[in-house]
């Protein structure tokens, strides 16, 4: 059964990845670059069968193997998490994911005024107001290097509204910003969901979970790219490595945004601030 990590792009889904791996994959709780295959991103040809398959997918027709790929994990009858950007909707009447597949879901959302910095520079972007279009697009996609990494986001908005109303997933929602404000008691209430959805009588490992965040520290990780140990950047045009680990803590858009660029976000998100509780100021 699958454990979905799911946010929208730059919203701290890796972070919770790499806590998530040190805690339940390691003896001790330190993190190791080399382990983040052990919750790798959804889809991907790795949950094809063969070539053969992956010849076959024409571009944005993964979601044709959608659930033929998932019940395979499913058969394995273990616990299995999964990152993923993709919405939860439907493409053509096929699902994203159906219960039966599914054990729940750690749903990770993020203000959109500090995605917004992060998506311009992930993305390579030439304007706040290229990656605002982005951010707005219903049917906005991100591709990888072959069909098989093709995830359908949709807007943003579209995005984090179709997992928070989904009433077929057990399911928490955590905010990027409650990991940065209240680190350790965030993400104890993300393991004491997956142990109760997984049904583990163990309690949380205090020392375990402690020695997970510090080494996973946006300082650490940074320098873990620097150090070229984390293989997972964006490429742009010019066949350069975009830093994924880009401001962490320093990304405040009220220090970084045009004034103009806040006054529309500000408008254009005015309902989902109020709805998430973010400060529309």
């Amino acid at each position: 059964m699958i454990i979905w990590l799911a946010s929208y792009p730059k919203s701290g889904n890796t972070w919770i990845r790499a806590v998530l791996i040190s805690y339940y994959f390691t003896k001790d709780g330190i993190f190791s670059f080399n382990d983040l295959s052990r919750i790798p991103d959804y889809p991907n040809k790795i949950f094809l069968e063969d070539d053969t398959d992956l010849n076959m997918i024409k571009d944005g027709e993964i979601y044709k193997f959608w659930h033929q790929s998932q019940k395979k994990i499913v058969e394995q009858k273990k616990a299995k998490f999964l990152k993923t950007h993709n919405m939860l909707g439907s493409i053509k009447g096929v699902q994203f994911t159906k219960p039966e597949f599914s054990l729940g879901t750690v749903h990770i959302i993020r203000d959109p005024r500090n995605v917004i910095t992060s998506i311009k520079n992930h993305l390579n972007f030439e304007s706040y107001e290229k990656a605002f279009e982005y951010m707005k697009t219903e049917n906005a996609f991100i591709k990888g290097e072959d069909n098989a990494r093709f995830a359908f986001l949709g807007s943003w908005r579209t995005h984090y509204t179709s997992w928070m109303s989904d009433q077929t997933l057990r399911r928490i929602t955590v905010k990027y910003e409650d990991l940065e404000k209240n680190t350790v008691s965030t993400f104890r209430k993300i393991i004491e969901f997956i142990n109760k959805i997984c049904r583990f009588n163990n309690d949380i490992d205090e020392k375990k979970l402690l020695n997970s965040i510090n080494c996973t520290s946006f300082e650490k990780m940074s320098e873990g790219e620097k150090e070229g140990k984390f293989t997972e950047n964006v490429i742009n045009k010019h066949n350069q490595k975009i830093k994924f680990f880009y401001m962490g803590p320093k990304n405040d858009w009220r220090e970084i945004l045009p004034d103009s660029m806040k006054k529309k976000m500000n408008d254009y998100f005015k309902k989902d601030l109020e709805i998430l509780n973010y400060k529309n100021i």
